[in-house]
């Protein structure tokens, strides 16, 4: 419940008004820069989140798959029934991309000329939530099975909730995104570790999301061969075909399902990179040109992925 209110209080909070005036010491430059980087997290981070919903409906489809080719001889049994994730602890997942997400956002806020002395109730409010995350059950079965130290994954997620409290001022700039490169960066590799890596040829080595979803597509393979050969004798050869047609689609499926993961993890590495690109245009009052193009183009490699894996009969 607490993540879905997290999820709720970064909806409501929305889109920052980005009223981008050259202001002190902050150069146009930083200014353009910003709400380029605010709105190439915007895209990575729903994208993101995007793939998780969609990798689930795929792994509940790959289920299915295999309580048909096992009904005949173990019928149906609901406690069999798993999900790719728990719904908090995809949530947990969601509220912490809904974190790097409203960061950006709140960057590009601090970073206009708007003459507001705190950020607002609501965004404080989801300051709190995202604080409150870290002492979830769910949040500490991340850190522990990404292999992401308990203590650092706290106090990096501790201060990107902090950001949405304390309002900051905008002549400091430089200086916050420094303070926040720590933060952001634990946070998004806390989110890749936990994605993990599929297995070697022989099955082996795999650990995190990608490991799970890499051995439930496998299974269903096994027991996809099992039924054909089991029932080869009452199928005509039609059905036969068919039943042997599957198997290629799921071979392509669990592809494409890995590398839907595989790019998150990616997109996330380049979300880290656009944050430190961001920092070096804040100090120097360089134009960042095409610094987040990385970022940007990460995201929609990511949605073409995901959309592959929906489309896929």
């Amino acid at each position: 419940m607490r993540n879905r209110q997290i999820r709720h209080l970064a909806t409501e909070t929305g889109t920052v008004l980005l009223l981008l005036l050259g202001v002190g010491c902050i150069s146009p430059a930083v200014h353009r820069g910003v709400p380029a980087f605010a709105n190439a997290v915007v895209l990575a981070t729903e994208n993101s989140k995007s793939a998780f919903t969609v990798v689930e409906q795929r792994y509940e489809d790959v289920q299915a798959a295999k309580i048909v080719v096992n009904y005949e001889k173990s019928g149906f049994n609901p406690n069999t029934v798993t999900r790719f994730l728990e719904p908090e602890e995809l949530e947990t997942r969601l509220a912490l991309l809904d974190a790097l997400q409203r960061y950006a956002s709140t960057l590009a806020e601090v970073s206009s000329d708007q003459k507001l002395d705190e950020f607002d109730d609501k965004t404080r409010a989801f300051g709190s939530a995202v604080q409150s995350l870290t002492t979830t059950t769910a949040f500490q079965k991340l850190a522990n099975s990404s292999g992401t130290n308990p203590n650092i994954a706290v106090t990096a997620v501790t201060a990107l909730g902090h950001w949405f409290i304390e309002r900051k001022r905008q002549q400091h700039l430089p200086e916050l995104i420094e303070q926040m490169q720590g933060p952001v960066r634990t946070t998004a590799e806390l989110l890749r570790a936990d994605i993990g890596s599929p297995p070697d040829s022989q099955g082996h080595g795999g650990h995190g999301l990608r490991d799970q979803l890499w051995n439930e597509y496998t299974q269903a393979l096994v027991e996809q061969v099992a039924f054909i050969d089991q029932n080869k004798e009452h199928m005509d050869p039609i059905s036969r075909a068919a039943e042997i047609r599957k198997l290629p689609a799921l071979v392509r499926q669990r592809s494409v399902a890995d590398n839907t993961l595989r790019q998150t993890q990616s997109t996330l590495n380049e979300l880290v990179d656009a944050h430190a690109d961001l920092l070096v245009a804040a100090r120097s009052k360089a134009n960042l040109h095409s610094a987040f193009d990385g970022l940007i183009v990460e995201a929609q490699r990511l949605k073409g992925f995901y959309d592959s894996l929906q489309t896929q009969e």
